[in-house]
């Protein structure tokens, strides 16, 4: 069937990605009508010296729709919410705008007030994708900024979480001034004790002696007290609880590095350890800092209030009026468009509705329901208004009960990392080494005593140690986050580690979100695609809507006549010829059912043949699952019908399908083993949470997925046997990298022991240890992260 063919010659005007020749604007070509609109905006507006996105004449919501869409902002509660500073002009508003993807979209935004004089300034900030923008409401209501954004193919994304201030934020952390405080200290306290290390020849006197070491006690003083007072506090909190973390060694430390210090320089009996003190918290900060590290444009913890709008169109005395979902009670009738969720659970009671629900449920067949019968939250109206009275609450609707289950309500996965356990061990042997070095000493040379204890002390202060987990996990994350799966936090790479069944959904993560519709029959003619598509685009059936778009643009002719019997077909006459487009029964062909597709049959006149419709799987993907099943349990849990099932079976050792939400939570719980579970939609929300992994599926990292201790970009599915093989494999570099650091530990212990730990020692030992381990774990981790990219 012909079709629009993409031209490897042909790039966007705007964006240079590759294009086809269907989006074109007198000589230019452009990907997408957002390319092309804002092409035509600047140039209209001046501002043609750079190319940027979008589009008014090709606008992705019309003003009609704006109106409808953000007519809520006119709601002064919701204005309050919503608006980080109003005066009695000015107002200040972030929103977050998903269609911001490139520096011409920031040129643009950053321009609005060029467009608009009610804009005094916008903000973009890029890898959030907000944008921050001052305006003055006496000229443009805040309902009317949103809607001039969305004509610009900019529409805001705001979700009842926007208006959520009950939700936990993540809290500012000042470890960017600690480092630095440690830095300056570590740095001019090895200046200040550079001198003395150097004078072999004894000429600096006992006067700049005592000076430098006055300056480095002062430059101890911020790097115990304010820099490193976390690990005193954390391995506080530590013993209150009986628990030997890796913070006690630590503080252990850097209290003997301090304390030699301060005696050593108060008796002039030597210059002290400042410097090794400073660098020691110098580099277990930014140890810290890189392994604390996030993605903070994404979002890991989501549930439906992400998922749902701010405001419903409700019908009170025949009159519309957007209410917040907030206030909607059992009763109300509302309205839902086309490509509008329905906020709650009711009755029809106007239209016909074919309800998409396979975020939901998975089944990605939409439901068709009729006057009176009930519809769900969740689901996705496809085709003309429909009206629904509530019988439900937004908050006890069938889709909020699966938050209410307890595994949305306990604390996050509380992982023992290793190194908490090393820990445990390595400060015991530390002070059993440190008394019967005390007590060797005591015995032989009592004056060397309080030197050995405390130079064992110093010396294995794990900081090469805690150095390895924050360096190796960090690393790896980045490596993860460069093919597109963004960690939770670090500790999910030991989980990923430990996965030995993995638990797959099969809509929108194995298939692609979208049906495919392939013509089977002779080659349709240009006079009959025309003919099709303009037909088509007056039903509003899902899989006429399918087809209508599979079918190439072509100039639309007006329809004679049209009658649509719902769930079966239509017929409709066009220049005299009858095309008749719907179910074989409708057409009156014999045929016989195949399970795993769906088919719309077509008459022009006579019968021409069909359209198989059936899922598209993504690429590569059963060679993945091969791959999977030769070293874990793979398991199939789908929402959606078992017409797929004989396709499936021979990858998995289990399959099911018809699976409610509730469903794939039982079988988390009931099923022992390491599980990774990996789905996308909200009918997979409470397995992602209940499994030891949960990673989502998502075509946009940064729109909804629900709450998962992972997110992987939809192209990056094929990886994940690649994904689990490096986890394992940084585990291997860590515990190589706990030996290099036990091995300098026992090289520092034979100095401290036999009393012979000085300073220079010290200086020299203790960065060198750190240095080499944090290059050994920083180059395996960066060699064996190019396996995931190989294809």
């Amino acid at each position: 069937m012909p079709g629009v063919e993409t031209l490897n010659d042909i790039s966007c005007t705007h964006c240079g990605d590759p294009c086809d020749d269907s989006i074109k604007s007198q000589d230019e070509f452009f990907c997408c009508y957002g390319c092309k609109a804002v092409y035509e905006l600047l140039e209209t507006s001046g501002l043609d010296r750079y190319y940027c996105e979008t589009s008014l004449e090709n606008r992705s919501w019309s003003e009609l729709k704006g109106e409808r869409k953000y007519g809520f902002l006119d709601n002064e509660d919701i204005q309050k919410q919503l608006l980080k500073f109003r005066s009695e002009t000015l107002s200040v508003i972030k929103f977050f705008l998903p269609g911001i993807h490139c520096s011409s979209c920031i040129f643009l935004l950053e321009h609005l007030p060029k467009l608009d004089s009610a804009i005094v300034r916008a903000e973009v900030n890029f890898i959030k994708r907000e944008v921050t923008i001052s305006f003055d409401h006496t000229k443009r209501s805040l309902k009317e900024v949103a809607i001039l954004l969305s004509q610009l193919g900019y529409p805001p994304d705001i979700s009842l979480e926007s208006l959520d201030k009950t939700k936990e934020h993540v809290k500012k952390s000042n470890i960017g001034i600690k480092i630095a405080v440690a830095g300056f200290c570590f740095g001019n306290a090895m200046l200040m004790s550079m001198p003395e290390y150097l004078d072999r020849n004894g000429l600096l006197t006992d006067d700049f002696k005592h000076l430098f070491g006055w300056i480095n006690l002062v430059l101890a003083l911020p790097v115990l007290l304010y820099a490193g007072n976390d690990y005193f506090i954390k391995a506080w909190k530590g013993l209150k609880h009986k628990n030997l973390n890796i913070d006690v060694p630590i503080a252990l430390g850097i209290a003997a590095l301090f304390g030699r210090s301060v005696f050593e320089i108060l008796t002039q009996t030597g210059a002290g350890y400042v410097d090794s003190l400073a660098g020691l918290v110098f580099f277990l900060l930014i140890g810290k800092w890189y392994q604390g590290k996030t993605y903070q444009a994404l979002s890991f913890e989501r549930d439906y209030t992400s998922y749902f709008p701010v405001s419903i169109t409700c019908l009170i005395d025949d009159q519309e009026f957007q209410r917040p979902l907030k206030d909607l009670r059992k009763g109300d009738v509302v309205i839902v468009h086309n490509d509008e969720l329905i906020p709650a659970d009711g009755k029809v009671i106007s239209g016909q509705g074919n309800i998409d629900y396979s975020f939901v449920t998975g089944e990605s067949k939409p439901d068709q329901k009729q006057i009176g019968q009930m519809v769900f939250a969740g689901g996705r109206q496809k085709g003309n208004a429909l009206v629904i009275q509530l019988e439900k609450s937004v908050n006890n609707s069938e889709l909020t009960q699966l938050w209410n289950n307890d595994v949305f309500r306990k604390k996050e996965k509380n992982l023992s990392t290793w190194i908490d356990k090393i820990s445990q061990y390595f400060t015991l042997s530390i002070i059993f080494i440190a008394i019967g070095t005390g007590v060797y000493w005591w015995y032989n040379d009592p004056s060397l005593t309080w030197n050995a204890i405390t130079a064992v002390l110093i010396v294995a202060c794990p900081c090469a140690l805690a150095l390895t987990l924050p360096f190796a996990y960090g690393h790896s994350m980045r490596v993860f986050g460069k093919n597109r799966l963004y960690l939770k936090n670090a500790e999910v790479i030991e989980s990923l580690a430990k996965v030995d069944t993995i638990i797959f959904d099969k809509t929108g993560t194995l298939t692609l979100n979208e049906s495919k519709a392939i013509f089977i029959g002779p080659t349709l003619r240009e006079d009959q695609l025309q003919l099709l598509k303009s037909a088509l685009s007056n039903s509003s059936h899902p899989l006429s809507r399918l087809v209508y778009h599979t079918l190439p643009d072509c100039e639309k002719i007006p329809i004679t006549s049209f009658y649509e019997e719902t769930g079966k077909g239509f017929i409709a006459e066009i220049l005299g010829k009858q095309v008749k487009i719907g179910s074989a029964e409708y057409l009156g062909i014999e045929t016989e059912s195949i399970p795993n597709e769906s088919r719309v049959y077509i008459s022009i006149d006579n019968y021409l043949g069909y359209f198989a419709i059936n899922a598209t799987y993504r690429k590569n993907v059963f060679e993945m699952l091969r791959v999977l099943s030769k070293t874990f349990r793979l398991k199939l849990l789908s929402g959606d019908n078992a017409s797929e099932k004989t396709r499936l079976e021979s990858y998995f050792d289990e399959v099911h399908f018809n699976q409610k939400p509730t469903d794939k939570l039982a079988f988390l719980e009931k099923n022992d083993g390491h599980q990774l579970m990996v789905g996308d939609g909200l009918n997979d929300a409470g397995a992602l949470k209940k499994a030891d992994v949960g990673i989502a599926i998502s075509e946009d990292i940064h729109q909804f997925s629900p709450a998962c201790d992972a997110i992987l970009g939809a192209d990056g599915i094929t990886r994940i046997p690649r994904i689990l093989k490096f986890s394992r494999q940084v585990i291997t570099v860590v515990f190589v990298a706990f030996g290099i650091s036990f091995l300098y530990n026992i090289v520092g212990l034979s100095f401290a022991m036999t009393g012979h730990l000085t300073p220079l020692v010290s200086a020299i030992l203790m960065p060198i240890s750190s240095v080499t381990v944090v290059g050994f774990v920083t180059f395996f981790v960066s060699r064996l992260g190019k396996s995931i990219s190989r294809e």
